[in-house]
């Protein structure tokens, strides 16, 4: 935000010594003021921008200031516009507030009048920045959001009041509330996510943070969690008290679930590295394959000179074959990984030629040869199951097992 550098002022007038005047009170003020004889004058002046409130008397010759406003409103120029005129009535002042003006005021005399306008606009620029920052912010979480589908908020502190966008439900399974406020979304953040999510709020607030980035969990209709980050903007006020929060959070629950695994992998990994044998390997590499990347139907084959035997399988892969078979030297898809050292995928196994049991419930399935010892093999009832993280992490935990593999005792 501005509100380091001073408020710019453009006073407009036809009386010259009025505009000295008003200038040198309003600068008293702490106010930066520039002045222009003419409505045509002022709006050149406005072209150049920065301006942070207009100031306009009323009965000027040519383009009154009345006209004035409707054109700067015309243009788009949201800036405060304060008309203060010695010549205004009852209808004038209704027919301003219908053309936009910010406040109308009318000359009297001495300083007094001077030091109720300086207040006036310093607090209308204040407002006007403020307005300003949030819609940059608003526009920015919009451009984001429709890039990745962030669900954006904004806070009014005033109503205590969260108006939350159309992207609420397809995250979280339903419409949020109409009355949603700060209670309704404590309530909904996991219990035990919730002090520490209010521990770094406050702490933001303490020192004056406009940007704040927070993890936690969020509850689901279905009455799951999921974890979702927060990316939100603080606007302050002189007293530092958050008078607005416009903000944006998304599902991470997938990328959490990913971290996890790893997490998962990598101590996995370590059991390999201690393992003694092979059956301790291949007992390593199956659990963490069923427990850790929920591959339920697996099996890891060894090459013989039989052909594919099935050294450890899952009771779900059982089940499927009626007892994994041995494959005999040649037969089936998986050879094809054999032989070429390459990862297989497919999508809909079902439908390739070559299939060694077409009469399994199996409709996708992939292959990932372990070098010098055999083949893994994945499966699933569901057609194109298998997404490439999948494949992925198995690559990852197969190459861990060679490296296992390679220093065992058979």
């Amino acid at each position: 935000m501005e509100e380091d550098r001073s408020v710019r002022v453009l006073h407009v007038d036809d009386d010259e010594d009025i505009l000295e005047v008003t200038r040198a009170y309003l600068e008293l003020e702490g106010l930066t003021v520039e002045t222009a004889t003419s409505a045509d004058e002022g709006l050149d002046r406005l072209q150049a921008g920065g301006i942070d409130c207009i100031v306009s008397d009323y009965d000027m010759p040519g383009t009154d200031g009345l006209e004035f406003l409707t054109v700067v409103r015309e243009r788009g120029l949201e800036v405060p516009f304060v008309l203060f005129t010695g010549h205004g009535n009852e209808a004038v002042a209704s027919e301003a507030i219908s053309a936009g003006v910010t406040d109308y005021l009318q000359k009297g005399t001495g300083g007094e009048q001077y030091e109720v306008l300086a207040n006036r606009i310093r607090n209308y620029a204040d407002q006007h920045r403020t307005e300003r920052e949030i819609e940059r912010v608003r526009r920015r979480y919009e451009l984001v959001a429709r890039a990745v589908s962030d669900v954006i908020y904004e806070w009014d502190s005033d109503r205590d009041h969260i108006a939350i966008s159309s992207g609420y439900a397809e995250h979280f399974g339903t419409d949020p509330p109409d009355d949603a406020d700060v209670g309704w979304w404590l309530e909904n953040v996991h219990p035990e996510d919730r002090e520490r999510v209010k521990a770094r709020t406050d702490e933001a607030v303490e020192h004056r943070e406009r940007s704040v980035t927070v993890e936690y969990r969020f509850e689901h209709a279905d009455g799951g969690y999921r974890h979702v980050s927060e990316d939100r903007h603080h606007v302050f006020d002189d007293d530092g008290t958050v008078t607005r929060v416009v903000g944006a959070f998304r599902d991470v629950t997938n990328r959490r679930r990913r971290e996890r695994r790893l997490d998962a992998l990598h101590e996995a990994s370590r059991d390999l590295m201690t393992a003694e044998t092979v059956d301790e390997v291949v007992t390593t590499v199956s659990q963490a394959a069923e427990e850790i990347l929920d591959l339920r139907a697996h099996t890891v084959f060894r090459l013989t000179d039989c052909g594919l035997v099935p050294e450890i399988s899952t009771d779900h892969a059982e089940e499927l074959f009626d007892g994994v078979p041995t494959i005999d030297r040649g037969d089936g898809l998986v050879w094809d990984a054999v032989e070429s050292g390459e990862v297989e995928s497919y999508a809909g196994v079902s439908d390739q030629e070559g299939l060694l049991n077409p009469d399994t419930e199996i409709r996708s399935e992939f292959y990932v040869p372990i070098a010098d010892f055999g083949v893994f093999v994945a499966g699933s009832t569901a057609p194109d199951d298998f997404a490439e993280a999948d494949v992925t992490l198995v690559k990852v935990l197969v190459a861990n097992a060679e490296a296992a593999l390679a220093r065992v005792d058979d």
